[in-house]
């Protein structure tokens, strides 16, 4: 590669110096970047401008996304369309799809050159919504995380009649449902109690937020199935979210349907670039217990 585009979210007191790094860093390999005139002025000079980051997908060969999770969340969004491959450089707190740490920006940058790195194709999401009388409307967002039909401003739960593949499975008293990808299973399903998929497994996960009900659990179903969601009795109208994002206003009657999208996400990432590595760093799986079973067995934990 030699074009590579810059997405920074400005907001993140790193960015400056962050993007200070990666400029420099471009200029040393022999890369050409290019951004928005906002992101230029903050690099201080050595990146192209472009008009819009919507100009990248004629010019350059892949994106690096300066921020957080939501930062290329959102970067995803914008070039949904283009098929050119995010990589993620944290510089936020999560870091789970902006996997790429700062001790590795220049590694990363050197991959990009290369053609060394790995791709992962995400599956996306889309919804659509048909109202009581019958009429319909499709979202236009494609969700890389998750679909999420919630209770809105109302404080009392909802309930809310789960569908899959045309057959109905049950109606849940709860706060809302949650549709997740592989991907958005480490995002908001997971703070619900929802299992967590890798990132290429072809499933999608359900699960129930607050359930009145001790027998609801999550499932995991195939990527391709159609998930409808209906809102039975409410206090309120609903609300429905792709990506943490308000995408409508539901009313009693209404229905979700939720289908793979044929939109791909792809993320850049250093080939030695462990899901599970990832995992056990955010979720802490590395601690205490982990130590005394090292000290007990005088070595790593789980090897044969």
């Amino acid at each position: 590669m030699q074009h590579i585009g810059v997405i920074v979210n400005h907001a993140n007191p790193r960015a400056p110096q962050a993007l200070r790094q990666v400029a420099a860093t471009a200029a040393r390999l022999g890369l050409t970047l290019h951004a928005d005139e906002a992101t230029c002025r903050l690099a201080g000079g050595g990146i192209s401008t472009v008009a819009t980051v919507e100009a990248f997908q004629n010019l350059v060969e892949a994106v690096v996304v300066l921020g957080g999770d939501g930062t290329l969340l959102h970067a995803a969004h914008t070039l949904e369309a283009s098929g050119l491959p995010l990589m993620g450089f944290n510089i936020g707190s999560l870091g789970y799809l902006a996997s790429v740490d700062a001790a590795h920006f220049d590694e990363a940058l050197a991959a990009l050159r290369d053609g060394s790195h790995q791709i992962s194709e995400r599956t996306t999401l889309s919804a659509r919504i048909i109202r009581a009388d019958g009429t319909s409307s499709t979202i236009g967002l494609k969700a890389l995380n998750d679909v999420v039909v919630t209770r809105g401003a109302s404080a009392r739960l909802v309930h809310l009649g789960l569908g899959l593949n045309g057959q109905h499975v049950t109606t849940c008293a709860c706060d809302g449902i949650i549709v997740a990808t592989a991907t958005g299973s480490t995002a908001y399903s997971l703070a619900a109690g929802g299992p967590i998929l890798l990132p290429e497994t072809p499933a999608l996960t359900i699960c129930v937020i607050c359930p009145h009900a001790l027998g609801a659990r999550p499932l995991v179903v195939p990527v391709a199935s159609t998930i409808t969601l209906c809102c039975k009795e409410s206090p309120g109208q609903q609300l429905l979210a792709l990506d943490g994002r308000e995408c409508g206003i539901l009313e009693q009657g209404d229905l979700v349907e939720i289908t793979r999208s044929p939109v791909v996400v792809r993320i850049a990432s250093l080939v030695e670039s462990n899901p599970l590595a990832v995992l056990n760093r955010k979720l802490g799986w590395g601690g205490a217990l982990e130590g005394r079973l090292r000290h007990h067995t005088g070595g790593e934990c789980c090897q044969p």
